[in-house]
């Protein structure tokens, strides 16, 4: 760890802390950057971090845009999980609320610990536990606050400004003159979605002749509160649901999320084989939605994506919040994750299983 890259930073903080900005400034108010090699980053300052420290947040890849673009434009932004977060937090935490990662964090830049404003900088990457930065990351940090120092230090009054009429402070970065222009306009639209990826022409042959069942499909993917300990990654919950059957499917994925298309043509093969193939799909999940595209689309199969789900948002949110009842933020081993995902998944199933039978039985009796 570059303990005088860290020294630098906690510089600008105190800084900070002694202007008074976070007085100033809140999470609302976003400072976006281009530089001259044409990385784009943003920062917002943080009030409330978990609801007790406060601090910086940096977003420094697509994402973390795609993040913030589904924060501010879903129809239902309770149901992005901190497991979708791609950010780097520096924090100013008390001493009484400080882990040991975070003590060994200051050991390490031979920082003294305080009373309150011990500067911690985490790492959220989306589908990981938080961590603390790397070197390569801290010194990503501190590039970005010299920016955002020197503008709010010149431009104060024009930068507050700008922020009481609801517009962003975009800026644009000459690394090798150590020059910025600034321009005071709306966000610039967020949203980066990946190319759709080639047909996958064996799934298209096994599935091409099955006919279609009238239903249309939702697939919604979240993250679990756990964390596995070998490897620091969050489970994926990928639930299916059939709304005029009213069936549902739950699977989990425990890896990394660029390891998730292994994954994706055989829970769907699963899904036609046990309920059927739909005439359309609903994706909430950016990533699944352009890596099946052309695929669905050759077997015919309309495809939409969308960040909320309207009349059945109340039953996937019943479900999500059953499975997150019986799961618990912890960091636990692979092995007993499965155990616990494929117990917790089956009772939700059979629950569901059930209140289906119940309706069934009440309709004949409506009937009858």
């Amino acid at each position: 760890m570059d303990d005088r890259i860290y020294k630098e930073i906690r510089t600008i903080i105190n800084k900070f802390i002694k202007k008074d900005y976070w007085n100033s400034f809140c999470s609302a108010d976003i400072f976006y950057f281009t530089d001259s090699k044409k990385k784009k980053s943003m920062i917002t300052f943080i009030d409330a971090f978990f609801g007790e420290s406060y601090g910086i947040q940096f977003f420094i890849n697509y994402d973390g845009f795609n993040y913030v673009h589904d924060i501010l434009t879903s129809k239902n932004p309770d149901m992005i999980s901190i497991g979708d977060c791609d950010s780097i937090c520096a924090i100013l935490v008390s001493k009484e609320k400080l882990t040991e990662e975070d003590k060994k964090f200051l050991a390490l830049n031979r920082v003294r610990i305080k009373e309150e404003n011990n500067l911690i900088i985490y790492r959220f990457q989306k589908g990981f536990a938080q961590r603390i930065v790397n070197d390569k990351e801290l010194k990503m940090v501190f590039e970005r606050l010299n920016y955002l120092d020197s503008i709010i230090d010149n431009e104060y009054n024009d930068v507050k400004s700008a922020f009481e009429k609801g517009l962003s402070v975009v800026s644009y970065v000459d690394l090798a003159n150590y020059l910025y222009s600034l321009s005071y306009i709306p966000l610039p639209f967020l949203e980066h979605n990946p190319k759709a990826k080639p047909v996958n022409e064996n799934f298209v042959l096994e599935h091409k002749e099955e006919t279609f069942i009238n239903d249309e499909c939702y697939l919604f993917t979240s993250y679990l509160p756990i964390i596995i300990k070998e490897n620091g990654v969050r489970p994926l919950l990928v639930y299916f649901y059939f709304s005029e059957s009213n069936r549902s499917y739950l699977k989990f994925i425990i890896d990394e999320p660029k390891k998730y298309f292994d994954y994706i043509f055989g829970i769907l093969d699963d899904v036609f084989q046990n309920i059927g193939k739909p005439l359309k799909i609903i994706f909430n999940n950016r990533d699944f939605y352009y890596y099946s595209l052309k695929t669905l689309n050759e077997l015919q199969i309309e495809c939409e994506r969308s960040d909320g789900f309207d009349y059945v948002d109340d039953n996937i949110s019943s479900v999500i919040s059953q499975v997150f009842e019986k799961t618990n933020d912890d960091v636990i081993e692979k092995e007993s994750a499965v155990l616990l995902l494929m117990e917790t998944l089956t009772n939700v199933l059979n629950e569901l299983d059930s209140e289906i039978i119940k309706d069934n039985d009440d309709d004949t009796k409506l009937v009858s």
